[in-house]
């Protein structure tokens, strides 16, 4: 029951802001002052997902965004307008600082407190927590407070750091979590771990892999060569297959939910948010109408996941609710960079409009017929946070890149044949299709044809992109990958062969921070200016 229950707190903690005093919730009266570590870490673990999630007010919801594959209607997300006041940026700030942020100082402090019999794995978990979240918060700010963070009445006005004095403390708080999962510990965790159930080789794994993923994206700004070679001396000791995935597992119990909150937030009648942007999915269904060609490297090719990745309401033949913006056979959406200009962009479309599909939220597996009830998908796709076809992609990079004596090629042709394989676990778990070796291998093949045929520029280009595509569902990496390699192309509503787009904001190369801390706090820096204010390993 308790895991359950903790699950059914999801979509609670992703939409709830706290109101407390900056960066304080210890002396909050309504919360014990001290909480058992098995009921604080699965907290924790809820929090962390939900700030990086696909649900309203998750990091890869507004990240899906800017790398143009889903979207809410209006300016904020059809036209990069980002304010210190929406909820796109309050929320995910709110939940890790003042709640994962400090239950995570709450948990090392409670788990140090009788010296010589120190809960040394909790404290570990936790760091290891504590550092991807800091990771996460760096690459969506770059600045941000850290040292001075969460201290309570000790220090109510911390003072922002910037992302490149973090990083190297990220990188030594990790490499000391590892060592400490290593001791004698009093209690350690188990059931209470919703993501890897008390197995602390994986939470080993994905320290590693996350300082992998950390080096390859500031290689841009300083040599990681000798680091990432030491990790990859032994793969082994990374995450390894699909099994070793850092993910958030939900259920399909509906109440208490135990579902992935983009799911219980869209598969209600006439209840989804996020139309999927057009652009994607002409990318995926390799046809171009109305953007430039050289924005689709895939024209001719249609990518076999998209009856996994898409829904579509309309059953054949049938016709859209209301006036269309974009009618492609079943598939409805509404373009970006149209808002207030396309006359049939603002019909409602509720019940005619594709929504994101099995792969990413639990949705539906689209077998033709359409329609939309009730909690009709699975509903148990976890929140991917670090895969293993993520971490191939990513070597993939760093050896085309000449980070290591890797062959990029393999390494790519791997990546893409993991991601396959992930979907289809996903698709397994929820009893859909499985997609079939041949597609996959027909797919694969032309893409690497394609790879083999362009210059290194053009391979990273497609690495990127098939990262994107695999990654869809987790902004967060698209949203990093092209700020620091201009990839994958997107949209522009300028350049477009449109009369019903135009984009009138420039590009955001980090999230502004929220403005109630910043006329609060006299150490935090004045708001910035989202479209030059770059992290510190954008180059």
């Amino acid at each position: 029951m308790k895991y359950i229950f903790s699950l059914g707190l999801v979509v609670v903690m992703t939409i709830l802001c706290g109101c407390e005093e900056f960066l304080d919730i210890n002396d909050d009266p309504n919360n014990p002052t001290e909480v058992p570590l098995n009921q604080l870490l699965p907290t924790v673990e809820i929090d962390v997902s939900g700030v990086v999630g696909t649900s309203i007010g998750g990091l890869s919801a507004y990240t899906s965004a800017l790398t143009h594959q889903m979207f809410e209607r209006g300016n904020t997300h059809q036209d990069y307008n980002l304010l210190g006041t929406d909820f796109e940026v309050i929320t995910p700030w709110n939940i890790s600082y003042y709640r994962a942020l400090t239950d995570v100082r709450e948990i090392i402090s409670i788990a140090r407190a009788e010296e010589g019999n120190e809960d040394w794995h909790y404290i570990g978990v936790a760091q290891i927590l504590q550092g991807y979240l800091y990771s996460v918060l760096v690459d969506i700010w770059g600045s941000v407070p850290f040292t001075e963070a969460n201290m309570g009445a000790e220090n109510r006005a911390p003072r922002f750091e910037d992302g490149s004095q973090i990083y190297p403390l990220i990188h030594a708080l990790l490499d000391e979590a590892i060592a400490n999962l290593d001791k004698a510990s009093n209690l350690s965790p188990g059931s209470d771990d919703i993501i890897y159930g008390g197995n602390l080789n994986n939470w080993k794994k994905f320290a590693r892999t996350l300082k992998l993923k950390m080096y390859n994206q500031v290689r841009l700004v300083q040599d990681v060569s000798s680091q990432v070679n030491s990790l990859l001396s032994d793969p082994t000791l990374l995450i390894n297959s699909e099994l070793d995935d850092f993910e958030m597992p939900y259920g399909t119990g509906v109440s208490p939910s135990t579902r992935n909150p983009g799911y219980a937030q869209e598969y209600a009648p006439g209840a989804a948010r996020f139309y999927i942007n057009p652009y994607f999915f002409e990318i995926l269904s390799g046809i171009n109408t109305f953007f430039p060609v050289e924005g689709n490297p895939y024209l001719g090719i249609e990518d076999p996941r998209i009856p996994y990745y898409f829904y579509n309401q309309l059953a054949p033949g049938q016709p859209a609710e209301n006036a269309t913006a974009y009618k492609n056979g079943e598939f409805v959406s509404i373009y970006m960079f149209s808002f207030n200009i396309d006359p049939n962009e603002g019909f409602d479309q509720a019940s005619s409009q594709t929504v994101a599909g099995l792969y990413p939220i639990g949705g539906r597996y689209d077998d033709g017929a359409g329609g939309i009830s009730d909690f009709n998908g699975a509903g148990d796709t976890p929140q991917r946070m670090l895969t293993y076809f993520s971490r191939l992609y990513i070597q993939a990079e760093l050896a085309l890149t000449g980070v290591t004596n890797q062959n990029a090629r393999d390494l790519f042709e791997m990546a893409m044949l993991a991601s396959f394989q992930k979907l289809n676990v996903v698709a397994a778990n929820a009893g859909a299709p499985l997609l079939s070796d041949a597609d996959r291998d027909e797919y694969i093949n032309e893409i690497l044809d394609i790879y083999d045929a362009s210059d290194d520029e053009g391979k990273l280009q497609h690495i990127i992109t098939q990262k994107w595509i695999a990654s869809y569902g987790y902004g967060i990496d698209s949203y990093n990958d092209y700020r620091r390699t201009g990839y994958p192309i997107l949209h522009d509503g300028n350049t477009d062969a449109l009369n019903v787009t135009q984009r009138t904001r420039g590009y955001p190369l980090s999230f502004p921070w929220k403005t109630d801390d910043l006329e609060i706090n006299p150490n935090s820096p004045s708001q910035k200016t989202i479209t030059t204010y770059k992290v510190f390993w954008d180059n």
